[in-house]
């Protein structure tokens, strides 16, 4: 996992994140499938190579230019190194057409970075040291003494992962200045929405939750011992869960059916109220699950439902404006790709 998809671990696990940072990370995987790239992550690593083109020198081999900006060989190679890392080496040299469709959506995806920069460039868009620095803290408190130590399980350099925030920070004021601020929801199209989607407003069983969760069997007995022996939940959560929830007592927040990843799901929906559960082991490790709330599905009013109404209809008029947003820096856009440097140089 590069620096960049550590960024969205750290704000969209499967723990509590805040609506507007999932909002945000639609956006960014919206632009990531313009781009069609595989991970929705990789758009944030090809920004921090970009990132370099100040400091190029002429005479070196590139493979396009944007609008007089050029994408050297280097950053399309360093990008193909790492997107082939998700492909058998096998299957890439049995299918030559998928190894050529996988050239040029990287080429493609350089093109349009580089479109993307140069704009928020126009607008005089920049990330302030401050603003940088916020942020990063915000990131770090959701993690407590943790936030380190996953990324080093991620094999994750902290310059790496910070420069790729500062770009993902830039692509985020770029899109509330050139997309979002045009994006208008009245009050009439909800009340519409709510009366043509009689369902959305339809709410399943949830459960208020808090976890434990460590790495392995033996930490998880220890904890399980001191539970029964009547220690707190949220303190013993606070000092041996590693996840990003711990600073909260572990409190993951209302959860609804399907949320969590199996068996974890299962277990919270079976489990009596205030009751704490055996151990249960997942790819994230050992847990130890308490059910603090329980909520029975119901149909909710439109006041009830009236903000999650307006935050769809808003997701999707925001998705088209983006599309048109994306297609119009095409268009204007001057783009010479160099084939012959790529058939010269591309590794087969």
């Amino acid at each position: 996992m590069g620096a960049a998809g550590m960024t969205f671990l750290v704000f969209c696990s499967y723990a509590n994140v805040s609506g507007k940072q999932c909002v945000m990370k639609a956006l960014l995987q919206n632009l990531a499938r313009q781009l069609r790239t595989l991970a929705p992550l990789a758009m944030l690593c090809a920004l921090c190579l970009v990132s370099a083109c100040g400091r190029q020198e002429a005479g070196r081999p590139h493979v396009a230019t944007v609008n007089g900006e050029k994408i050297y060989l280097e950053e399309y190679r360093a990008r193909l190194g790492d997107r082939k890392g998700l492909f058998s080496l096998r299957a890439l040299q049995n299918e030559s057409g998928k190894r050529m469709r996988l050239e040029e959506e990287i080429l493609d995806a350089l093109i349009t970075e580089k479109m993307v920069l140069q704009r928020a460039r126009e607008l005089g868009l920049s990330v302030s040291e401050t603003e940088l620095e916020s942020r990063l803290l915000e990131i770090r408190g959701d993690y407590g003494e943790n936030f380190f130590d996953l990324l080093v399980r991620q094999n994750v350099r902290y310059e790496d992962w910070r420069e790729a925030l500062k770009k993902e920070m830039l692509f985020e004021k770029l899109v509330d200045a050139d997309v979002r601020a045009a994006v208008r929801v009245s009050e009439d199209e909800a009340e519409d929405y709510f009366q043509e989607h009689p369902d959305f407003c339809r709410s399943g069983a949830r459960v208020r939750a808090s976890q434990i969760v460590t790495p392995d069997l033996d930490q998880a007995r220890e904890v399980e011992e001191r539970l029964e022996k009547g220690e707190d939940f949220a303190s013993l959560a606070k000092a041996f869960s590693i996840g990003p929830e711990a600073v909260r007592g572990g409190d993951l927040g209302l959860i609804t059916r399907d949320t969590m990843p199996e068996p974890l799901d299962k277990t919270l929906f079976t489990l009596p109220l205030y009751k704490t559960s055996s151990i249960v082991k997942s790819a994230y490790g050992y847990h130890i699950l308490k059910v603090t709330d329980i909520q029975p599905a119901r149909t909710r009013s439109f006041a009830e439902c009236r903000q999650e109404i307006l935050d769809v209809l808003r997701a999707q008029k925001e998705e088209a404006a983006f599309n048109a947003w994306l297609n119009k820096l095409k268009m204007k856009a001057v783009v010479k790709k160099e084939i012959n440097v790529l058939r010269e140089n591309t590794p087969s």
